[in-house]
């Protein structure tokens, strides 16, 4: 190892040290001036998909990043989590990758943020490989790469420093098709550890998980209570960021209706509030208590509520043509992906400090 060191530091004694040396690159593509001013949505399939057709516009599938891993994604699950991650099915990939696959954000001059879509799901939700790029003189340098999966309905894309680390903050919309065009607002954060992004659940202080890194910032859920009540679930929720750590401010509305007496409106029955901080710590994401959403819901099925399933935002793959496995299972079997399972059994959750249960 001494030797090592001693090699490095005379072969490189033009530059500041052995420090000085610019990590390489996981992935690069040469470009002329043309491509690097006015780059097609080819020029990022290409860039970030490993095995990219250009002619005929299509990737393999299961798909594989220019790195060479594989675009995946895990949740966390009801048996090993206080709060799973979404439920959904993946749909059929499509043949063709298209302009409604990439997502792009600029952070500055000649950096950006490209996000290319190889899968969608049942929830509206997509997954594919996202990259930090830098435009070079030669061409796209990547200078991380992670698998996102996320909203891309109106979808920003954006870095946020907290505790000397970048994040990764990723923001979509989940719209109903019913006609109603309510659209619902979603977060995904994913710490960049050297040059990747990763996929990291939120942790109590023991490593226990709590918690997916997604986070809704509009919810409603409705229970059908024992005595034939409707009790109406309503979410807003805000994310901050800072250099001690990333604050979810939760707001929930609770109220009834009898659905015997249609001609009369939703009483309120209770609000509550919480704020919660993330710690990036040791390569995790460390909070004290879970989601106050999570321990208010995980009340009303305590007491016999039962969750009424929620409609998928995209109509479920033929039951003759299931969708192959390019992504992480769903957290429930097929044909329950909309049907809550109670939660975990565990100690009650402590108190939220301001109006939480």
């Amino acid at each position: 190892m001494k030797r090592t060191l001693q090699v490095c530091g005379v072969a490189l004694s033009l530059l500041a040290g052995c420090a000085s040396v610019p990590k390489p690159a996981m992935c690069f593509a040469e470009a002329g001036p043309n491509a690097r001013s006015f780059p097609t949505p080819d020029t990022w399939f290409a860039l970030l998909l490993h095995g990219y057709d250009k002619d005929a516009g299509t990737a393999p599938h299961p798909a594989v990043d220019c790195a060479g891993a594989p675009v995946w994604w895990q949740d966390p699950t009801t048996d090993e989590c206080v709060e799973a991650g979404p439920d959904a099915l993946p749909l059929p990939p499509s043949q063709k990758l298209t302009e409604e696959d990439l997502v792009l954000e600029t952070l500055q001059a000649g950096q950006r943020l490209a996000w290319v879509i190889t899968r969608r799901f049942t929830n509206g939700e997509a997954l594919g490989p996202v990259a930090l790029v830098e435009t070079t003189e030669l061409g796209f340098r990547v200078e991380a790469l992670g698998s996102l999966r996320s909203m891309p309905k109106n979808a920003k894309l954006r870095l946020e420093r907290v505790g000397g680390t970048d994040v990764l903050v990723a923001e979509g919309d989940a719209c109903t098709t019913d006609g109603t065009d309510v659209c619902r607002r979603h977060a995904r954060i994913m710490p960049l550890r050297r040059n990747r992004f990763f996929t990291e659940s939120v942790s109590n202080p023991e490593r226990a998980c709590l918690g997916a890194a997604w986070f809704p910032l509009s919810r409603e859920l409705t229970f059908k209570l024992p005595n034939n009540l409707t009790r109406k679930f309503e979410l807003t929720s805000s994310l901050s960021f800072s250099e001690a750590g990333i604050g979810v401010q939760e707001q929930v509305q609770v109220s009834d209706s009898d659905p015997a007496q249609p001609d009369v409106g939703p009483r309120i029955y209770r609000r509550a509030q919480d704020t919660r901080t993330l710690v990036l710590a040791d390569n995790a994401l460390v909070s004290t208590k879970a989601s106050l959403w999570s321990r208010m819901v995980e009340q009303q099925v305590r007491i016999g509520a039962k969750i009424e399933p929620e409609k998928p935002l995209v109509p479920m793959p033929p039951k003759n043509k299931p969708a192959t496995a390019e992504a992480a299972p769903a957290t429930t079997p097929p044909g329950d992906a909309s049907k809550p399972v109670a939660p975990p059994a565990k100690a009650p959750p402590a108190a939220a400090k301001s109006g939480g249960p």
